[in-house]
């Protein structure tokens, strides 16, 4: 099994395991063998599952920008405000 594991690892691979529902086992499988084929397929599933999935962190202002501008939210007019309040008393033991 170990020297499985390396002859896989040399070709570029990594096998991992992932839980997700009963209905969606069938699609991460064809996602998968879809992106282990490679091909036009495998880089369309990519592209489109990059934007909405967790990336990387941002490593500069350029970065975070183009992160917020890929946003789903993009278009909408969203008005953030802070709350200045000075916050609750609290007692602690």
């Amino acid at each position: 099994m170990a020297r499985y594991g390396m002859k896989v690892a040399a070709i570029g691979s990594r096998r991992i395991e992932v839980r997700v529902p009963n209905r969606e086992a069938a699609l991460v499988m064809s996602i998968a063998e879809s992106l282990r084929s490679g091909g036009k397929r495998a880089d369309l599933i990519r592209d489109s599952l990059k934007p909405i999935v967790a990336t990387t962190r941002a490593r500069s202002g350029a970065e975070l920008v183009a992160f917020f501008r890929a946003s789903p939210l993009v278009q909408d007019q969203l008005e953030i405000t802070r709350d200045r309040s000075s916050g609750r008393s609290v007692d602690l033991p």
